[in-house]
């Protein structure tokens, strides 16, 4: 192909090079100066910024130093309770001295007591009418929390002497955040505030300047009228505005180099250069408007897919423009498949949750392009992966998707090999929906049951991931299809109690029949008081609650619930001991509960987690007890009870005789350590006695009595229905 229009385009412009070079060497001139004013700008504001920085570094290392003080050092928190001793107050004032060697800004230190108005400073001991610096204590006595410097002020000592000092200042409450009770304040020399700008603020390009929050002038290095290139900067912290501008005036005038004679020789050449590129364009325009002509003509042909109008570039619209009629169809049919699965999982949705009639025509449809002339029988297929906590916290985000698009591939490669027609789609993040579909009238259902142990064994020895199925029953009608994802959604449920990394049918869940929930209950409640006296049979009592939830096969949102309850029950026991145990329970229990929670899917998880985190507890509750002095005394006390509960007559009374203690004293000390009094702890004994009496012998209610302390048979079963939550002859039906 010829190229007669590139070169006569090539030299009809080639003369036009060597004005276009003149004029932009001018303009590169001009760009240079101007850049290199710009330039100085930027350098003046990292200047300033830095001077800011290092300002607002060294005030706010002060206020450092005050707040790690009054934390670290109880020399201030002792003074504020009162603490008024000669050696005292002298070490105060050592301390207070040591903070202004610390800082070479600061210039004073003192703290004042509201208590009786004393103030001690880092040079002297003063009472409030002596000193000078009254009313800024006044002014922030009760507002030590807001950490502002103040603007400069004049400080004295003393009241009635002319030594004074121009300082900014800061206070503090002592103790940290207290109001009205103490208050540190530390001043800082405008003076040494004004050296530090001096030595770091000058500079042969920049000239500086500081002005407080109140507008006033702390540093200027020369007079100076502020231009509107001058850079400033309000700092967050101290509220002071800083200033800098550029020494040189005039630099990069523009006026110089208008009325130079090379920029008069550039604007001439521009000229001329313009007129040349105008008749040399309308000259060589024709093949461009014939395209452009030929692009209208398809624009009214096709004004629904018409092509945006040029804005500038001519050719660069012309190349846009066939490659937009070349691409039109790639992108038509792109959308038209992105449709297309939409539209397909939309229709998912709907089938699994019955949440609209599917017109027969569309469902024939999607049954042809399954490969589908009817549907026989469907079954759906719930895939869950398991503990999806750690999964999404151990994989990134790219590695997750890899793992679902894998398990997709491999549940859609394993059902092409055993002949199945499936359908799979994502209904949460964490679950897979397999439909299977055929045209006989058969169980599905046992095809998936192969499937999904396939898939789930596949998974395990490669991915290192586990997943659990739920399978559900098998229908014969579509709209029948929601009935069998809401069985398998049941399946899952019960992953809790049936375990994880396993497949769990309709069938299971169906056949399963369930105790009453209410005679496990009644364990919850024995077991927080047994925990919270330090009864050992808390163990036995909680391996026996959750035998009792495998036998019941509940799903998780019931286990949820039974454990809420029991959680509440510890938290009831717990806060009838003193503080150091309950902080004790919610750092060693309540805590890892809210962490782990989300990922204990299983009931051997659970009761793994209970009994490693309550038995840690425990243990050390036990070393709290053994710690006190009338541990020993509170042990032979205990001893003696679980000897002598069977005794009629056991009295606190009776207690404080035998072991020589005054009744209150005795009752104090049960209180303290077992949180409750002695009349409940003794029937709580009574009844763990009575209770391994009725599940391990047949003896009479009325001898069982007798034996645990109760004359009368009515009193026991009272005692006991208020302790267990159930009658004694209910209990015994249950435990035997």
């Amino acid at each position: 192909m010829r190229r007669n229009w590139f070169y006569r385009l090539l030299l009809s412009y080639l003369p036009v090079l060597l004005l276009i070079v003149c004029l932009f060497i001018f303009i590169g001139i001009v760009q240079l100066n101007d850049l290199s004013r710009k330039e100085a700008i930027k350098s003046s504001h990292v200047y300033v910024q830095n001077l800011q920085s290092s300002m607002d570094m060294s005030l706010r290392s002060i206020e450092m130093i005050m707040i790690e003080t009054i934390t670290r050092n109880n020399k201030l928190t002792s003074f504020a309770g009162m603490e008024s001793d000669s050696p005292f107050i002298i070490e105060l004032s050592q301390l207070l001295q040591s903070m202004t060697t610390t800082n070479p800004l600061i210039d004073s230190v003192y703290i004042y007591r509201a208590g009786d108005g004393t103030i001690v400073s880092d040079k002297t001991k003063l009472t409030i009418e002596q000193f000078g610096d009254r009313s800024y204590i006044e002014q922030n006595l009760n507002n030590s929390g807001k950490g502002s410097w103040s603007a400069p002020r004049v400080f004295r000592i003393l009241k009635d002497v002319d030594d004074e000092s121009k300082v900014i200042s800061m206070a503090k409450g002592v103790p940290i955040n207290a109001k009205g009770i103490s208050l540190l304040v530390v001043n800082v020399r405008v003076s040494a505030i004004q050296e530090f700008l001096e030595k770091y603020g000058s500079s042969e390009v920049n000239q500086i300047a500081v002005l407080d929050s109140a507008g006033n002038y702390l540093f200027e290095q020369t007079h100076r009228d502020r231009k509107s290139d001058d850079v400033e900067l309000l700092s967050s912290y101290t509220g002071w505005t800083y200033y800098s501008g550029l020494r040189t005036a005039g630099l990069g005038h523009l006026y110089s180099y208008v009325t130079s004679g090379w920029f008069l020789f550039g604007f001439l050449g521009l000229l001329i250069g313009i007129g040349w590129i105008v008749y040399i364009t309308r000259k060589n325009y024709k093949p461009i408007e014939t395209m452009m002509s030929r692009i209208q003509k398809y624009n009214q042909q096709h004004k629904e897919h018409s092509i945006q109008e040029p804005t500038v570039d001519e050719l660069k619209y012309i190349d846009y423009t066939l490659n937009s009629m070349m691409e039109f169809t790639r992108d038509y049919e792109n959308q038209n498949k992105e449709n297309h699965q939409y539209r397909r999982l939309r229709l998912f949705q709907e089938l699994v949750e019955g949440s609209r009639v599917i017109d027969q025509a569309e469902w024939d449809a999607e049954l042809r392009e399954m490969g589908l002339e009817v549907l026989g029988s469907a079954s759906v297929s719930i895939i869950e992966i398991d503990k999806y906590m750690e999964f999404i916290s151990g994989h990134s985000r790219k590695d997750q998707g890899l793992f679902k698009y894998i398990l997709k591939k491999v549940v859609d490669e394993t059902a092409e090999a055993k002949g199945l027609h499936i359908w799979q789609e994502w209904v949460t993040n964490h679950r897979l929906c397999v439909m299977c579909l055929d045209e006989q009238q058969f169980q599905t259902e046992n095809h998936m049951l192969a499937l999904s142990d396939q898939v789930r064994l596949w998974m395990q020895h490669n991915l290192k991931l586990t997943v659990t199925f739920g399978l559900g029953c098998t229908v014969s009608e579509v709209f029948a299809i929601s009935r069998s994802y809401e069985s398998a959604a049941r399946a899952l449920d019960y992953k809790s109690a049936l375990g994880s990394n396993r497949v769990i049918g309709h069938w299971e869940i169906e056949l399963l029949s369930h105790d009453d929930l209410f005679i496990y209950l009644q364990y919850v409640r024995t077991i927080a008081q047994a925990f919270r006296v330090g009864n050992e049979g808390w163990e036995e009592q909680l391996k026996l609650l959750f035998d009792g939830l495998r036998r019941l096969m509940l799903p998780k949102e019931e286990i949820s619930g039974i454990l809420i309850y029991m959680n509440y029950y510890f938290y009831r026991e717990m806060m009838e001991l003193p503080p150091e145990y309950q902080e004790l329970w919610n750092r060693e229990f309540r805590a890892p509960w809210d962490e782990s929670m989300d990922t204990l899917e299983t009931l051997d998880e659970l009761e793994s987690f209970y009994s490693k985190n309550l038995s840690a507890c425990a243990r050390k509750m036990a070393a709290i007890r053994e710690s006190k002095g009338n541990h020993a005394v509170v042990q032979k006390v205990r001893d003696y009870i679980e000897d002598n509960f069977s005794n009629q007559d056991l009295s606190l009374s009776g207690l404080s005789e035998q072991f020589h203690m005054n009744t209150s004293s005795l009752s104090t000390l049960f209180k303290e350590e077992f949180g409750e009094k002695f009349v409940v702890y003794l029937c709580q004994v009574r009844m763990e006695h009575a209770k391994e009496l009725l599940r391990g012998t047949t003896l009479p209610i009325q001898e069982i009595s007798e034996q645990v302390g109760y004359l009368h048979q009515m009193s026991f079963i009272r005692a006991f229905k208020k302790m267990v939550v159930t009658t004694p002859g209910d209990y015994r039906k249950v435990h035997q």
